[in-house]
């Protein structure tokens, strides 16, 4: 148990580490809690620009970015993980109903994670809240877009 132990915290490391939490992301370990059958849930606070591409707010550049706060990130003992990342939208670019949008993203930073794909969903409410979540299947069998 205490090897899985290792292998979670380590994956948590990289994972982290993949989103730019290198100096965090000993902290967050301490931090992560056991959930069910061996996940690792771990709260975070931490802020960062987030692409356009993956938001779809179309009042946005695609290339722009949205300031949102990092607010959960899990990871299974078998590699699956997930972030959850949450902002506002300004309010000339709210759309009037709610807005669900689907991309996906690859791991481009050097590392374990490297070419790892994310498939990504952000919903968009009237009020300008928006949510997005990434997920990633360590063995490769996500939803086939």
């Amino acid at each position: 148990m205490k090897t899985l132990q290792r292998i979670v915290a380590a994956s948590l490391v990289f994972g982290l580490a993949s989103f730019g939490l290198s100096a965090q992301a000993q902290s967050n370990i301490t931090s992560a809690t056991q959930q069910g059958k061996g996940a690792y849930v771990t709260k975070t606070d931490r802020e960062a620009g987030i692409q356009n591409a993956l938001l779809g707010i179309l009042s946005l550049p695609t290339d722009g970015y949205l300031p949102m706060r990092q607010t959960k990130f899990v990871i299974t003992p078998s590699g699956n993980s997930m972030a959850v990342w949450e902002g506002t939208v300004p309010a000339e670019a709210r759309p009037a109903q709610r807005v669900t949008y689907r991309s996906t993203y690859t791991e481009t930073e050097a590392g374990p994670l490297q070419g790892k794909i994310y498939d990504t969903v952000a919903v968009t409410e009237p009020n300008g809240s928006i949510k997005l979540t990434l997920t990633m299947k360590q063995n490769g069998k996500g939803k086939k877009k």
